[in-house]
């Protein structure tokens, strides 16, 4: 790991890649960072995923009244998909591709409006605080390609898990090099680190207990266009994490991703949702 010894560096909190093929990149002022971040979008030097592996994935093509970007979600329930609030933020309409490997040739495909949108109503663009979203969407049936992923319960509201190895997946970059998203949806296992070794990167008014962090080696890393894409535990399955930001040194530069810690939002799904969690 590098650490930088500059401060009053820009934090890029990014938006989610762009269909068309260029970043679109939003940077903001943030005081004492160590680190540049921005936010993630796909996955570079990954495995392919199998068909009906991750049924919970969903896609997102998000219409801001002037250009497209992909995100990614995860289908919590029959009505509901989690995303990063900063994929959503300024979106008029989302359309939420469901139950195929390939983004855009999804068994399943939903227009969602701007007012079944739920931005957390305290996210804060400049230090990624409260990124989290929430989409309504018509009920979806399950079945083989579709199923809801599992979120924590109570019992384990301040699990930290580190140590814990979770996989990422989505469709974005996979490589720096890239200018498009990935055809086929991508997918790589990461090793959650302490918030205190995270924030030894991007420091420590940063990195607070709303985030969880990843380490990213052999140049294996989450990249533009895959905001918004759950991080789940491999052991059981079991969402931790929501993508949020990535090192502006890349995506393949071995440096720490961050996601919003979902332990840390229950409360704030359960009310909106009105899941038992």
């Amino acid at each position: 790991m590098k650490f930088l010894i500059a401060w009053s560096l820009l934090i890029c909190i990014a938006s989610a890649f762009e269909i068309r093929g260029t970043r679109n990149i939003q940077r903001e002022r943030f005081g004492s960072m160590v680190q540049k971040a921005v936010v993630s979008s796909r996955i570079t030097n990954a495995q392919t995923a199998a068909v009906n592996q991750f049924r919970y994935q969903a896609g997102l093509s998000i219409y801001d009244g002037e250009k497209y970007k992909l995100c990614g979600g995860s289908l919590i329930s029959k009505e509901w998909v989690l995303t990063a609030a900063h994929c959503t933020l300024t979106a008029v309409v989302v359309f939420v591709y469901l139950g195929s490997i390939t983004c855009y040739d999804p068994s399943t495909r939903l227009r969602v409006d701007r007012c079944n949108i739920i931005v957390h109503s305290e996210y804060n663009t400049e230090t990624a605080i409260n990124d989290i979203a929430l989409i309504n969407i018509p009920n979806v049936r399950r079945s083989a390609a579709i199923y809801p992923v599992s979120l924590p319960r109570r019992a384990s509201r301040y699990s930290a898990y580190v140590d814990e190895t979770a996989v990422a997946s989505g469709w974005g970059r996979t490589s720096d090099r890239s200018t498009s998203n990935s055809p086929i949806l991508q997918y790589a296992s990461f090793k959650v680190i302490s918030n205190e070794v995270c924030a030894g990167i991007y420091g420590s008014s940063f990195i607070d207990n709303g985030k969880i962090c990843t380490a990213t080696v052999n140049r294996i890393g989450v990249c533009n266009g895959d905001s918004g894409g759950p991080l789940v535990l491999e052991s059981s399955n079991i969402q931790i994490g929501i993508l949020s930001f990535y090192s502006d040194y890349g995506c393949e530069a071995d440096i720490p991703a961050g996601y919003t810690r979902v332990t840390s939002y229950l409360d704030w799904i359960e009310a909106y949702t009105n899941l038992i969690i």
